[in-house]
């Protein structure tokens, strides 16, 4: 192969320039190119463009995608019906090969006959009809002598040599020609035949000679930067490209997109449309991207596009332009694109108001008014009422809008000599324009335990059906409750351990930018990280630890540096494929409350889902709510509070539940019977009472003092003005045990003053009186009919679910919860 020939500024095409700047002279030593040839070969041993021999003896072709064969030999091997081994011993090539080589005369310039002589038409004929020899005799001869060549074949995208001197194309174009004049297929323009004529398709090879020198730039840095990202481009799909804009003769990519969109395949059009992509990226700067009407935020740097162009209204989409240029510097999470298109799909429906409403369609922003905001708030309105948007839709745009224009203004755009120049004050949105926020219900929130002991138990038609890493990647999210697009790109060395040996997982917060994050996990958890890191290694050898992930795509990855992506269409095919979901529903029957097993709607379980069932199932434990802010990685309560919020009409529900399973301190049953009872204590859990660890106080002055000044030193047991409720009983067995903890510890070897240890020591009336306030309790839990049993158990979580203990109360120590279900193997 001839060395790359040095290149020539052209001072006439700067672009075509840039682009040969940016290729790698070592890429294009990988793909053997020569401006002169201008043929990309590709090479036998990549991990991208790789094309290694095929094992059949005798055959030379390149294999694709890991194949150990050959397209060809792999048809012949399903045909023979042998054993892989076998069939690649015994089999043989047997048809001619793809290809032109030299003659085997040394210094010989004139291709051979073919893989059976070894030979040009010259050399063959004198050996066979003059000197009569075997070949190795002959090529010692020395009658034997070189001959010249009759030069290329002049097919503009063809680089063989001419096999005769009468004929001006190589063998096979003319070969082809040849068949097209006799199916009478040819027009007779030979001339503009050998211009557009495909080059003959070879192995490992693709031509693209006869291609404007900006075309050959372009496909060579678009070939360049897609195996930069572990991405493979088949010569197969190559070919047909170069094919395609030969016959066309366009000066570039660009101008070829637009004059020929559908006379590509599927993947071809692919290549190219990412191709447009990567150019566009060359030299692009933010002060360049700005002027476009759609912009590539990669530029920016963040990922994905934005697309102004749905704005009619010239003034607003520049206004819009300059509003998002000034927001972006502010943006450092993962979803920047998809919160500033919300911002300016708001904007589109603005316009789109301005457009049916107004005469002049809006384009002019000096006659705008307050009832063309009139209108559109009307127009939202409409289109919520009509089910073309949703309410929550509805409310999310009128903000969006009233925060934009705000904005502008305050950007001076409505000031002489700017984009919106004369927009008067009044076309604004005032605070009373934005309607009020939808009832936020918990429904599609967390997932009942029902239903995740289901998914759990189904993980492995997660595994089969698409991925390990998509099935790791679940559990991780059940387990952890991260966002996906955490999970999904976690570091091969995201496990870590405390000081004491407790692991922590270590991610990347992407939604508020803080990275390095800290969260203690489960040890099941751990085992399940760890054994994911083994299955990488053993994948990824070469690759180090440092930049491998721990979820690696199997898409153009050759050395796991690439994570999966969120796979919420995948999760939501696996989970349309299980069995429906049945959890106990209390319905009114003839007036009676009674358990259902009702179906659970499949369309509230989705990936982010389990975000929420993680903060229900922390909150549900009685895990104060500052800590879980912090399990949450939030930065406000107000955010951590919106993943378990209870509705008053359910907090009221479960509370005259528990109300009927009431006891003093004596574990005598406090009966409620009275409506006006239950009412009262609604009033009295809001201003009556305070709550202690395992019951509630009701004493005046302590309510008061809001818990901080108890007569008896928080000794509730004892206490006329204490009771507890079934709700409680988690509680008072974590208080029993505690207690006896306390007492044993005191009976050891403990060094303590007497009355420090007698103050201390545990008394055993208030040991008794527990066990039996705690036998009470469960004994009453026995009587219950199973679906009375089902119902107080759902009332007790949403009572434990919004219940605070008050700082002045000593704190019972209480277990965790599981957040590990229990899952199949």
């Amino acid at each position: 192969m001839a060395t790359p020939l040095p290149l020539v500024r052209d001072p006439e095409d700067t672009r075509t320039q840039e682009i040969i700047d940016a290729l790698d002279p070592e890429f294009l030593k990988v793909l053997g190119w020569d401006w002169d040839l201008r043929v990309i070969f590709y090479p036998k041993s990549h991990p991208v463009l790789g094309m290694p021999d095929c094992q059949v003896t005798g055959c030379e072709k390149g294999t694709y995608f890991g194949d150990p064969m050959c397209l060809g030999c792999r048809v012949r091997w399903k045909k023979t019906g042998l054993p892989f081994d076998e069939f690649v011993a015994t089999a043989r090539r047997t048809w001619r090969a793809i290809g032109q080589e030299s003659c085997r005369v040394a210094g010989c310039q004139r291709p051979w006959k073919g893989k059976s002589t070894l030979l040009c038409d010259a050399h063959h004929f004198q050996r066979t009809k003059t000197l009569k020899l075997a070949l190795e005799e002959y090529l010692q001869h020395p009658d034997v002598k070189p001959l010249p060549g009759f030069g290329r074949c002049e097919v503009v995208s063809c680089y063989r040599t001419r096999h005769s001197s009468k004929i001006v194309h190589c063998q096979a174009h003319q070969n082809r020609l040849t068949g097209m004049i006799r199916r009478g297929e040819f027009d007779g323009d030979e001339a503009a035949w050998r211009l557009t004529a495909s080059a003959v398709a070879a192995d490992r090879e693709v031509s693209l000679r006869g291609l404007p020198r900006r075309v050959v730039a372009e496909i060579l840095y678009v070939l360049q930067v897609r195996t930069a990202k572990g991405i493979r481009t088949r010569d197969f799909w190559l070919r047909p490209l170069a094919d395609r804009l030969r016959v066309l003769q366009t000066p570039s990519l660009q101008e070829t997109m637009a004059m020929d969109e559908t006379g590509l395949g599927a993947q071809v059009s692919a290549i190219v449309t990412a191709g447009l992509t990567i150019l566009g990226r060359l030299g692009a700067t933010p002060e360049t991207e700005c002027r476009k009407e759609v912009w590539d935020l990669t530029v920016f740097g963040h990922s994905g596009s934005l697309n102004f162009t749905a704005i009619q209204q010239r003034p607003l989409r520049e206004a819009m332009k300059i509003w998002i240029y000034d927001d972006l510097p502010r943006r450092r999470s993962k979803s920047v694109r998809q919160h500033l298109q919300q911002h300016i799909a708001a904007m589109v429906l603005l316009s789109e108001s301005l457009r049916l409403q107004r005469d002049d369609g809006g384009h002019i922003p000096a006659l705008l008014s307050r009832t063309d905001m009139v209108n559109f708030c009307n127009r939202m309105a409409f289109l919520a009422e009509d089910g073309q948007i949703s309410h929550h839709t509805r409310l999310n745009v009128i903000r969006k809008i009233r925060l934009v224009m705000g904005r502008m203004r305050s950007l001076g755009l409505t000031s002489s000599g700017q984009v919106l120049e004369g927009m008067p004050s009044q076309f604004t949105l005032f605070p009373e324009d934005v309607p009020d926020e939808p009832e936020d219900t918990e429904a599609g929130r967390d997932l009942p335990d029902e239903v995740m002991r289901q998914l759990c138990d189904n993980l492995n038609l997660l595994e089969q059906s698409n991925s390990t890493e998509v099935r790791v990647a679940t559990e991780l999210m059940i387990d952890t409750g991260r966002r996906p697009d955490e999970i999904c790109t976690l570091p091969w060395d995201c496990l870590q351990r405390e000081p004491d040996g407790s692991p922590v997982l270590v991610y990347d917060n992407h939604k508020s930018y803080r990275l390095g994050r800290r969260l203690p996990i489960a040890k099941e958890t751990a085992a399940v990280i760890t054994g994911q890191q083994e299955r990488v290694r053993l994948r990824f050898p070469d690759t180090p630890v440092s930049e491998l992930k721990l979820l690696p795509t199997t898409r153009a990855n050759p050395e796991g540096k690439k994570s999966i992506a969120p796979f919420s269409d995948t999760h939501r095919d696996w989970v349309d494929s299980l069995p429906e979901f049945l959890i106990p529903v209390v319905v009114h029957d003839n007036g009676e409350p009674t358990t259902k097993m009702l179906p659970f709607d499949k369309s509230k379980i989705f990936t982010y889902a389990y975000r929420h069932t993680y903060a229900q199932r922390h909150a549900d434990a009685g895990v104060p709510p500052d800590v879980l802010k912090e399990l949450m990685d939030h930065r406000q309560l107000k955010t951590t509070q919106g993943y378990y919020r209870v509705s008053q009409e359910r907090r009221r529900e479960a509370v005259n539940r528990v109300t009927a399973l009431q006891f003093d301190r004596h574990g005598n049953r406090v009966w409620r019977k009275a409506q006006g009872l239950l009412e009262s204590e609604h009033v009295r859990r809001a201003i009556g009472e305070v709550a202690t660890a395992y019951g509630v106080c009701k004493e005046p002055s302590n309510v008061a003092a809001g818990g901080q000044s108890c007569p008896l030193r928080f000794r509730c047991l004892g206490c006329e003005h204490f009771n507890t409720d079934v709700s409680y009983l988690p509680d008072l067995e974590a208080y029993l045990a505690d207690l006896l903890r306390s007492r044993e510890r005191l009976m050891s070897a403990f060094e303590a003053d007497d009355w420090a240890r007698s103050e201390a020591m545990p008394s055993e009336e208030e040991i008794r009186r527990v066990r039996r306030l705690i036998n009470r309790v469960k004994a009453d839990l026995d009587d219950l009919t199973p679906e009375d049993r089902a119902q107080i158990e759902q009332a007790i979580s949403v009572v434990r679910r919004s219940r605070t203990v008050m700082l002045g109360m000593p704190r019972v120590g209480q277990p965790l919860p599981d957040i590990r279900p229990r899952r199949s193997a």
